[in-house]
């Protein structure tokens, strides 16, 4: 049983890929609270919350492609 070393790159990819919208998402949000305090803007927020759930979403991918180079 050895490991799919070209599926298990792929799953990388994905993984280190969400890297940059963990750190993304939560600073965008944290500019959107302050956004809303000074002028009712919810632009950043949303843009914040949409990157932290496509960065969830790489993860998981990559976690899943990943055990499947692993285990398969």
């Amino acid at each position: 049983m050895s490991t799919d070393q070209n599926i298990l790159k792929k799953g990388l990819k994905f993984i280190f890929g969400a890297i940059p919208l963990i750190i993304f998402a939560p600073v965008t949000i944290n500019i959107g609270f302050s956004a809303i305090k000074k002028d009712d803007n919810y632009i950043f927020i949303i843009i914040g919350f949409i990157a932290a759930i496509t960065a969830i979403g790489l993860v998981m991918n990559g976690i899943r492609i990943v055990l499947k180079a692993l285990f398969n």
